[in-house]
């Protein structure tokens, strides 16, 4: 059996129903069989190298399987540096498969130092290199991935792939890929004890704050939390990633951080007591340190010890899964009899909760033809299927998407993890791939598109449903209010953007443009298909800053 045929095996063995890949010489055998041989693994072919590794992150963020990409040696996996770093800052899990130089030949022109490069983009790299282990490798590198150790680049010297292997060489370890399932971290009851023990200590009339991130939000933990809001009669806030956790619930302050909300942020401030609960209190979150009052003591609870205090100096740390742990303190608070029932949600925090304007009104100068970011954010959240799954590029919109677009968290994929533009389209497509029978939308930017827009032909081609809309302000947006806050001319970052609709009618999608807000709303039944590729020019005010660039 050829080495890159019992690759394959494992790969469906392991439940894997899709790759996303570029051919390249040393894969071109290996996809070719699977196209042929294998008609339960689909297979995305994408028009760059990094744009695969994109859609595979994305495919992995939105499931509960592994992302597969299978990418050419040398030039092709050394495109792939910002997808990897990207998967790798947000622990996605994403198998990456490429070849390396044969063991035995001549010189190769596409020779570097790959397994250095993957060592410090994707992080983790398991490299074959004979015959006799790369089923071992293989599977341990697959098993890996599908337990949540990724990102992983997989390396298979490219005359192994297209070898043959002896009978021998063909068995799997023992179980190798079967499934498991970690099991939930319990804290600790003098831990617990402790953070009651703060509670009952702290002012009376001062509501408690609760910070929950995408810890929480994984460990399942909104029911329990928001019965430790009400006993303790706490308001409720989370981290960008778990921005709208409590989207419905009457004391839900938004996100705190540099581009949090106003009202969270003055909250968490003026807060003698704060929990975080399964959010890292990174410097977004804290706006490097600036959200918390010097009063205020932190609480904070994360199932991995090495989260706690990584970025924020804290008074008490809790190491447990957050479902377990909030219901362990509920469990105290019932014991010692304490439930001040939301006494603390008054009418005035009701009342200063439903009138927030998470977006501002502040005025900005009038350009001609375009419209205001906010009001595009405001009309497309009443147009967006409830079941909307969201995925927004990186730049200046990316505030005004956080602020105005309500989707659940667990529906949207941020892609600022390593802070570059360009990906959202690729991971778009890698979402909507994964489940075709929801809408997914794309939101990014004109700069970030121009980036990935060969991607277009990929959408088109392998018809994956996906609404696309393009913020445009014909610049690239933060280094434009970046330059324009310290008094610099932002003129330079005006960079005029192609007809986007013309552009995706070329590569055979549908096109629109929109350049107000009535225009917008006549397009809200192409918003609200399932079916086909739809590109929406928005022509936005490119003078309209959001409040974190003041």
């Amino acid at each position: 059996m050829k080495g890159r045929t019992r690759l394959i095996e494992l790969l469906d063995e392991a439940g894997v129903g899709t790759i996303f890949t570029l051919m390249s010489e040393d894969t071109m055998r290996m996809l070719s069989e699977i196209d042929a041989d294998w008609p339960g693994i689909e297979m995305v072919q994408t028009r760059h190298e990094q744009c695969a590794v994109s859609m595979a992150d994305g495919f992995a963020r939105a499931t509960d399987g592994i992302g597969v990409a299978i990418v050419g040696r040398g030039p092709a996996i050394a495109q792939t540096g910002t997808g990897l770093v990207t998967a790798r800052k947000k622990g996605s899990d994403v198998l990456v498969i490429v070849p390396t130089s044969p063991i035995h030949g001549t010189h190769d022109l596409k020779q570097f130092p790959q397994e250095e490069f993957l060592t410090t983009t994707v992080g983790e790299v398991a490299s074959v290199r004979s015959h006799e282990t790369l089923v071992e490798i293989a599977c341990d590198a697959i098993r890996r991935v599908r337990i949540g150790d990724g990102p992983l680049a997989l390396q298979v010297p490219w005359d192994l792939l297209d070898g043959e292997l002896a009978d021998d060489q063909l068995d799997a370890p023992e179980s190798s890929i079967s499934d498991v399932t970690p099991g939930r971290v319990e804290p600790d009851p003098a831990a617990v004890h402790e953070a009651v023990e703060r509670y009952v200590e702290s002012p009376a009339f001062q509501p408690p704050v609760i910070i929950a991130g995408q810890g929480a939000i994984e460990a399942g933990a909104r029911e329990v939390i928001e019965e430790f809001a009400r006993r303790t009669s706490s308001l409720l806030a989370t981290s960008l990633q778990g921005r709208n956790y409590f989207q419905d619930h009457p004391v839900y302050l938004g996100f705190t951080g540099e581009w949090g909300h106003d009202l969270a942020n003055r909250y968490a401030a003026e807060a003698h007591l704060v929990f975080a609960i399964g959010a890292s209190l990174n410097p977004y979150t804290t706006d490097d340190g600036h959200v918390f009052g010097e009063e205020g003591q932190i609480v904070h609870i994360d199932a991995d010890l090495a989260n706690i205090e990584r970025y924020t100096a804290v008074d008490l740390g809790i190491q447990g899964d957050a479902r377990l742990t909030v219901a362990a303190l509920n469990e105290e608070l019932e014991r010692r009899g304490i439930d001040r029932d939301g006494e603390l949600w008054t009418d005035d925090v009701r009342r200063e909760v439903e009138t927030f304007d998470r977006l501002g009104d502040r005025e900005f100068e009038d350009v001609p033809g375009t419209m205001d970011p906010r009001d595009l954010m405001r009309t497309l959240n009443g147009l967006l299927p409830d079941d909307t799954r969201l995925v927004t590029g990186a730049g200046h919109h990316t505030r005004w998407v956080v602020d105005g677009l309500d989707v659940h968290p667990d529906d949207f994929a941020f892609t600022l993890d390593f802070a570059s533009i360009g990906l959202g389209l690729p991971m778009g497509i890698g979402t909507a791939v994964s489940a075709p029978d929801r809408p997914t939308v794309v939101v990014t930017g004109d700069a970030g598109l121009t980036m990935s827009i060969q991607e277009f032909d990929t959408m088109v081609r392998e018809d994956v449903p996906l609404t696309v809309v393009v913020v445009n302000d014909s610049s690239l947006g933060s280094e434009y209010h970046s330059m324009e806050a310290d008094g610099v001319d932002g003129s330079v970052a005006l960079v005029d953007s192609p007809d986007f609709a013309a552009v995706a009618e070329a590569f055979g999608a549908e096109g629109y443009t929109a350049r107000s807000v009535a225009e917008l709303e006549a397009l809200a039944d192409v918003i609200a298909t399932r079916e086909g590729q739809q590109v929406i020019d928005c022509a936005v005010n490119y003078k309209v800053r959001h409040r974190s660039k003041t």
